[in-house]
């Protein structure tokens, strides 16, 4: 499925940060955003996000979505505090999910896998996660918010699509792109909709939305490789998302 066909639904694509040049950020702003942790850093600026009485377990899902979800990483640092922990649990688990077909080459083994998780949702409510740093961090996320199973079963399930054994092999057919072209156009009308009503979410809930800036950032940039969501430069991180996402926080804007 060409790209060009979702550039007349989505409109060109537009170099920098929409409304960048609007209204004048802040002094300091700048500054700000480059204090933020650098994916490449040390352990400590880790910790430092943590607070000192942060557990082992809830370090390690620090420093796994630092590595492997820098995205997230920064959205989940401008969450308000008593949310950040079990938002870092989440996009852990996803991580850990993510990370089969990028270490399992058998189908078999990464179905195998994909079972362990589900039986660790089983075992989360039935309060005996196993000795995991991301399934206890869960399971302290699902005790603290009453978090509903069938969404993180869900989130297990959504893996299972066209099939697996494509994306296990890194398959580049062209029923995989057209699922990821299907995929990024919902995602897209979602944003659209999710930006329809910004007017009317709450203080308290803005910093949710923030994602939605790395979202589009996402989106562009799979749209340029034709949907190839195994292209290398997918793998780049964009230097001026920390900034992005400051900016935006401060104009409460998504």
């Amino acid at each position: 499925m060409a790209a060009s066909a979702l550039v007349s639904a989505w409109g060109p694509l537009r170099p920098g940060v929409p409304g960048l040049c609007r209204r004048r950020p802040p002094r300091g702003l700048w500054a700000h955003a480059r204090r933020l942790p650098d994916p490449a850093g040390s352990g400590r600026s880790v910790a430092a996000v943590s607070g000192p009485g942060a557990s082992g377990t809830d370090r390690y899902c620090l420093e796994l979505l630092r590595k492997r979800d820098y995205e997230g990483y920064l959205c989940s640092l401008l969450l308000p505090a008593e949310s950040r922990s079990s938002a870092f649990a989440l996009r852990a688990f996803n991580v850990e999910l993510a990370q089969v077909k990028d270490s399992v080459s058998e189908k078999t083994i990464g179905l195998m896998r994909m079972q362990f998780w589900k039986k660790t949702v089983d075992d989360v409510y039935c309060d005996s996660p196993p000795h995991q740093p991301v399934a206890i961090e869960l399971w302290k996320a699902v005790k603290r918010h009453n978090l509903t199973k069938r969404w993180l079963m869900k989130i297990i399930d959504e893996r299972h699509g066209v099939s697996q054994e494509d994306f296990l092999r890194k398959s580049q057919d062209k029923n995989v792109r057209d699922v990821v072209y299907d995929m990024a156009s919902q995602a897209h009308l979602h944003l659209k909709h999710a930006r329809s009503f910004h007017k009317s979410v709450p203080v308290k809930a803005f910093p949710a939305f923030l994602q939605t800036v790395a979202l589009e950032d996402y989106l562009k940039k799979i749209q340029q490789v034709d949907f190839d969501i195994f292209h290398p430069s997918l793998q780049q991180k964009n230097t001026l998302l920390p900034l992005s996402l400051y900016i935006q926080s401060w104009r409460k804007r998504y």
